[in-house]
């Protein structure tokens, strides 16, 4: 790093002067501080060269991008991370000015694997056996996917999702 063109690389340059402190502990020090302003910027800055943040830096941006969680043992209990430990969260947001809420692509997928499963059964059972299906999928996949889920995966037109 001989010559410095921005304020990241300054800095990192500066705290590599202390004993012991290697670039990629520098730059992921500088990242971290940054982001716990909300600032992405120096995140941004090497991610486009050959920076691969550190395990912090992966930890605190995965409670940015997802503050609130699902238990995995237990799907209807949620967990928040404390504001006051990450006070910013990282949003998507739409920038080609069309209205309503993006698609869901878990929503996508739970319905193709529902529709799949609805189709083998149908293959099973045969013409006629649309009710005997809905209610072997709402066995088989409940109580996470509930009959009017099933429902509306399985309609002929895009299902809402």
């Amino acid at each position: 790093m001989t010559e410095i063109d921005n304020p990241f690389d300054g800095e990192v340059s500066r705290l590599m002067q202390q004993p012991g402190v290697t670039e990629q502990l520098a730059r992921d020090y500088v990242v971290l501080r940054y982001l716990l302003l909300g600032d992405t910027r120096a995140l941004a800055h090497w991610l486009e060269g050959d920076y691969c943040p550190g395990k912090k830096v992966k930890a605190l941006l995965s409670v940015m991008l997802q503050p609130e969680r699902t238990d995995a043992a237990d799907p209807s209990k949620t967990y928040k991370i404390d504001v006051k430990a990450v006070p910013f969260e990282l949003k998507a947001k739409r920038r080609d000015g069309k209205r309503g809420a993006p698609r869901d692509p878990t929503a996508d997928e739970r319905n193709r694997v529902v529709r799949e499963n609805y189709d083998q059964l149908m293959s099973e059972i045969g013409h006629g056996g649309h009710e005997s299906a809905v209610s072997e999928l709402v066995k088989r996949l409940g109580p996470e996917i509930g009959e009017s889920a099933i429902r509306e995966a399985i309609k002929a037109r895009s299902p809402k999702s």
